[in-house]
């Protein structure tokens, strides 16, 4: 684990991935490995001080599972989703959470008497996959996300790029057709699964004999509430060869690795890791996909040779990336 020589003797140190649904917690030694976890609903609804109870008591759960007494815990790493004054500790706005301008760090700092680090989810599993996964030995590395939304981390020279005002890596929110349909001109709008699900919701009538069909009626309640698209069903749909599962999820993947190429060819990027939700559920043969758009459009020819990877962390990279920021 870089930075060992940093902890103490027998110390800890704890990563969270603070997701709007759930939080997930690690405890992680001196080598970098996950000695003790803890998973739990976030229940956002409940307000902030609610949260941050139960980031307290996961955190202390963790320990226990870890078996580590609460006097080796040296500090504690933070990815919330949402962007983050990374400087001041605070959690800027964060829609899912129902929070804006929240100094997260400093109020865990008081309530677990140890130093705390904060920054954006997506941030923190870039800097997870440098330090210890895909990206190990990169310095320059572009991190994608993909999931119910879509962001990006950025590393260069070996360090986190936040930029001046903290929303680096936003490459969600860039736009791919100026001037069209509201939620149909981003990067998020066309890549994400929700907008994956979305586009699908739009061409099902005109598929009557997709795959689509059978598989979301197999997740119909006994209310008759239909079932979701998620990820675990789009990698059924093109295991079954569907049609309308090819179409939404080739393009989506095209338009993925434009976005990608447009940036890889402003800052030259050495390497890009993929990650997220559907990145995993879909698997290689979806970083293929975004990997064919990305040569197709990135420029210099020279510039192809750029390794575009699947996160090697997958659900760790946020715990991981948080332990190695705590440590930083």
């Amino acid at each position: 684990m870089k930075n060992s020589m940093e902890l103490p003797k027998d110390c800890v140190v704890v990563g969270v991935d603070l997701g709007a649904t759930n939080m997930q917690i690690g405890v992680v030694n001196a080598e970098g490995k996950i000695i003790g976890r803890c998973k739990r609903k976030t229940k956002a609804s409940e307000g902030r001080d609610t949260v941050i109870r139960r980031l307290v008591e996961g955190i202390e759960r963790a320990l226990v599972d870890a078996s580590i007494p609460r006097e080796r815990l040296f500090s504690v790493g933070v990815g919330a989703p949402s962007a983050v004054d990374f400087d001041n500790g605070i959690v800027l706005k964060a829609g899912n959470l129902g929070w804006e301008d929240v100094p997260l760090r400093d109020m865990l700092a008081k309530e677990l008497r140890c130093p705390v680090a904060l920054d954006n989810d997506v941030n923190v599993a870039a800097w997870g996959e440098a330090q210890l996964g895909a990206a190990r030995g990169k310095p320059d590395t572009l991190a994608v996300w993909v999931g119910t939304g879509l962001g990006a981390g950025l590393i260069l020279g070996g360090k986190l790029w936040r930029g001046p005002r903290h929303t680096a890596g936003e490459i969600g929110q860039v736009v791919l057709f100026p001037g069209g349909q509201p939620g149909m001109m981003t990067v998020e709008d066309i890549c994400s699964r929700t907008g994956i699900v979305n586009a699908i919701k739009r061409l099902m009538p005109m598929y009557p004999e997709s795959a689509l069909h059978r598989l979301l009626a197999e997740k119909t309640d006994e209310s008759g509430a239909v079932g979701t698209i998620g990820s675990s069903t789009l990698a059924r749909a093109l295991e079954k060869n569907d049609e309308l599962a090819h179409k939404v999820i080739d393009r989506s993947a095209e338009f993925l690795g434009v976005a990608i190429a447009n940036i890889v060819t402003m800052l030259s990027i050495e390497c890009v890791v993929l990650g997220g939700g559907v990145t995993e559920a879909l698997g290689e043969a979806y970083v293929s996909r975004v990997r064919r758009g990305f040569e197709r459009n990135v420029f210099p020819n020279t510039l192809r040779k750029t390794e575009i990877l699947a996160s090697t962390l997958n659900d760790d990279a946020g715990v991981l990336g948080a332990a190695m920021l705590a440590i930083a």
